[in-house]
This record gives C-alpha cells, sequence and structure tokens, in this order.
C-alpha cells in the first residue's frame, strides 16, 4: 500500500439466477426487466467515499457468474467488503458468501431482510461474517470498520469470538444528515426503472423508513427518520453537476410533512434543474397545492399504494384510508397531469375471490397508468409473518419468499397458494394484456428513449408472465 492511499472497500451485490432487488430491507425478483440503484449503497457510499478507496462489484446489473465474481474479489483484494443479501435469494447467497470466506481475509458485514430477525444466532451461524448492519444511514459501519466498537449503535458485531448487539432503537420523527454519496459509481452500469423517462437516472433518499403501521410491510419497522431539505439540495447539486437529469425518490411517502415538501418542492423550481423524477407517496395526503409544487418542479409520475380495491382488507392491513379516500387522491394525481402506478397486493390472508373482483372492478375506475400486482409475502419483523405463523399459514423457518409472485410464500385463510398465483397471472393478463391499453402506453410516449425503455420492460414483463405461467 502506498503512504498516502485509501484502503479498498467493497461494495458487493452478488449473482444470482435471476434478477434480484435485495436493497432497503425488502428483496424480491424484479417483475419485468427493472433493476434500480441499491440504495444501501448509495448511502454508504457517502458515508465511507472519505476513508476508503471504493469500489462497487453488483453482479446482479452486470450479468457476472459466481467464478467471475470470486475472480474479481481476489484480484481486488479488498480490506473489507459490505454485502447484500436475500431472503429472495437467500439459499444462492448463502453458498456465495461461503465460498467467497475461503478466498479472502476481508472483514465481510451483510445487510438484508433476512438478517432482520435473529441477529444473534444467525451470526453465530454465519461464522464467515463480521458483523451485521441494521440501518445502511447510520455511521455506525465506519465506526465497526475503524475499530471503535464502543461507538456502535445500530450493528450485530463479532468482537473476539463473541457477539454483540447494539439496541434495536428505531428513530421516529428525528432529524439526520447524510454526506453527499458517490453516485459517479453507479453511472456507467445499466440500472433501468420502468418509469423514469430518461436511461441516466439517480436514486435519491429524503427520508428513511416510515410512520405508517402498514401490517405487510418491514418500512413500518424501521423508525423514521428525516433529512433537513438543505442536505437534500446538496445532493441534488451534486447529482446536477455529474449530468444526470432524471431523479428517483425513493423516499416510502414523499410529501409526507407538507411545510418541509412545500420547501423542497419550491427549491427545487428556484435551482432550475430541469430534474424529471418520480417517488413513491400515499394517495390519501397528496393535496392539490402539494401535487401543483411536485408537477412544476418536475414531477412526471407517482407510484401510490392502491393495495387493495376492497374495505374489509384495507382495514385490516392498517392503511389507515378507505378505497374512495385511495379513488380521490389518484384522481388528483390525474387532474394535475400526473402519470399515477398503483401498487396491489394479492392473498392477504383475508383475501377472497370476491375481494380480488372488487380489486380488479376497482382499478376500472382509477385514472392509473400503470399497476404492480404483487403477492403478500410474510416479511421478518411485521405484524403480517405473526399473523401467518399464528393461523399456521408459514412455519417459523419460512424464509425464501418474492412479493413479485415467481413463488407464492404462504396460502390465505382460504386460498390456496396455485389459487393465489392464478390470481396474480389473470390480474397481469386483464391489466395489460388488451389493445386498448397498449394504445394508450403508445399514445403517451413523450420520446425515443422513453420508448427504448418501455419496450425493454414490457418485453420483460411478457418474459416473466410466460415463464409463470
Amino acid at each position: 500500500m502506498q503512504p498516502n492511499s485509501k484502503p479498498k472497500l467493497l461494495l458487493l451485490n452478488p449473482p444470482g439466477k435471476r434478477v434480484y432487488l435485495r436493497d432497503y430491507f425488502c428483496s424480491k425478483v424484479s417483475q419485468a426487466d427493472y433493476l434500480n440503484h441499491p440504495i444501501d449503497f448509495v448511502y454508504l457510499s457517502g458515508l465511507l467515499r472519505e476513508h476508503y478507496e471504493l469500489r462497487l462489484l453488483d453482479a446482479i446489473v452486470d450479468r457476472l457468474s459466481v467464478e467471475t465474481s470470486l475472480r474479481f474479489i481476489r484480484e481486488l483484494r479488498p480490506s473489507a467488503i459490505i454485502g447484500l443479501i436475500g431472503s429472495v435469494s437467500y439459499e444462492e447467497d448463502l453458498a456465495f458468501y461461503r465460498a467467497l470466506a475461503s478466498q479472502t481475509s476481508a472483514a465481510l458485514l451483510l445487510i438484508g431482510d433476512v438478517l432482520i430477525d435473529n441477529r444473534e444466532a444467525r451470526l453465530r451461524e454465519f461464522d464467515f461474517a463480521a458483523a451485521f448492519l441494521h440501518d445502511f444511514s447510520d455511521p455506525s459501519v465506519l465506526a465497526f470498520l475503524q475499530g471503535n466498537c464502543a461507538a456502535l449503535t445500530s450493528m450485530t458485531f463479532r468482537l473476539r469470538d463473541e457477539i454483540h448487539a447494539a439496541p434495536l432503537a428505531r428513530a421516529r420523527h428525528e432529524s439526520f444528515e447524510l454526506p453527499i454519496p458517490a453516485h459517479q459509481l453507479f453511472m456507467n452500469k445499466d440500472y433501468r426503472y420502468p418509469f423514469v423517462r430518461k436511461r441516466r437516472f439517480a436514486t435519491v433518499m429524503t427520508e428513511f423508513g416510515c410512520p405508517y403501521r402498514c401490517t405487510f410491510c418491514i418500512m413500518s419497522t424501521l423508525g423514521w427518520k428525516i433529512r433537513p431539505v438543505h442536505n437534500v439540495l446538496a445532493e441534488l447539486d451534486s447529482v446536477y453537476a455529474l449530468g444526470i437529469r432524471e431523479l428517483f425518490f425513493l423516499d416510502q411517502t414523499f410529501a409526507l410533512q407538507k411545510p418541509r415538501a412545500l420547501e423542497l418542492l419550491r427549491a427545487m423550481q428556484a435551482r432550475k434543474h430541469d430534474f424529471g423524477w418520480l417517488c413513491f407517496s400515499r394517495p390519501d395526503i397528496l393535496e392539490d397545492e402539494v401535487l401543483g409544487e411536485m408537477k412544476k418542479a418536475g414531477c412526471h409520475t407517482l407510484i401510490l399504494g392502491l393495495e387493495s380495491g376492497d374495505d374489509t382488507i384495507l382495514a385490516a392491513t392498517k392503511k389507515d384510508y378507505t378505497r374512495a379516500e385511495a379513488l380521490a387522491g389518484f384522481q388528483r394525481c390525474a387532474a394535475h397531469g400526473l402519470r399515477a402506478v398503483a401498487t396491489v397486493i394479492l392473498g392477504l390472508p383475508e383475501e377472497t375471490e370476491d375481494s380480488f373482483q372488487r380489486t380488479m372492478a376497482f382499478l376500472n375506475t382509477v385514472p392509473v397508468d400503470f399497476v404492480s400486482f404483487n403477492v403478500a409475502v410474510p416479511r421478518m419483523g411485521t405484524p403480517l409473518r405473526q399473523q401467518a405463523l399464528e393461523h399456521e399459514l408459514i412455519t417459523p423457518d419460512a424464509q425464501v419468499m418474492d412479493q413479485s409472485g415467481s413463488e407464492v410464500a404462504m396460502p390465505g385463510f382460504t386460498l390456496s397458494r396455485e389459487q393465489i398465483a392464478r390470481m396474480r397471472q389473470k390480474a397481469v393478463r386483464e391489466f395489460y394484456f388488451n389493445a386498448k391499453y397498449l394504445k394508450k402506453r403508445l399514445l403517451g410516449l413523450r420520446s425515443f428513449e422513453e420508448a427504448r425503455i418501455q419496450m425493454r420492460q414490457g418485453l420483460g414483463l411478457l418474459r416473466n408472465y410466460f415463464a409463470r405461467a
């Protein structure tokens, strides 16, 4: 090592047989062909860039084999590795990391949804790992890598063959700042998303976690932290300087705090960066004033949780809105000329054939441009998992799950896994595979670049549909 050189640290998304998304404690198979930037690594890059020579190996986006990935790591010889691991790819990931541990002496830190529960026991089982991260926005990782274990607030770690777990304190409505990420690390890779309008985009997070209580969602268990507007704007200035003009805000509920949202949106307008962007939010919180400012600030698409067209299911999952309130929110988005994507969850325990039909009929009344049809999965740490265990819909060792529907993780109270799988196939077929919808999509294209993005994702959706059939 040269006297002033930094040690090498590798951010590793391991190889897989499918297009896996493993980040933000919510692993899944890509429903079409999308693969957005791993947000864990985006913000870890900001925390670590001043102290380490960062390298990124994303074997999913680069379509690398196990052998090629292992060879790359051997040749790189990093001092430490931070790796993603997912419930959706658990067996593959475990085999890869065991093979990796036999070929490198680098300290291995892991982060992912499969590590949410029973962390101490899991770390004893994973004798090849040095630590698990609880929060990719927490600076504990830097303290651990620098040997300051007394400063750890959000990790489970191994120290002199003993397992230590920092208290799992979840922030609630807490302000925090993040260093500017090294977005340039991710610029020249084939990350893609169905609803962006430019091939090259950046993923930005202005909040961590979520304050809502949806029973099926891991985000409700992570706490809720908010970045001040000036900290977000500094990052947007950095993204703009890199020549990027498209953003994906990965907040779970963008514009949740109206005054803060208006401050950010008006500051974005004043900067005249001319970003186009999309975000996640909720249909019940988006008022006309906020939607108008979002449109003026460059927003073109909103991804909103509709979840079900049955009020009984909405109440059971603690969505805290009704289908009428959801419909009104989608209508407000349409009135402001914003595209809307509805997320729908099929196969929740209370689902029936009748509730499924109500959801599909309801979708016909909602002004929506795309629908993401998911199946319920009992994610670790969620109330839904506890419900599934209590009713013996799953066994305690159930950990491989995929909300995209490649497999159905659990039956409902009255529906089998096979029935739920058929429901999802029918939903995709009825919504997407018709001439009226295809005409609408073609007429809505704004550029050749957007047409290429939509074509690629459409072909991926078709491929996955027939593979599951």
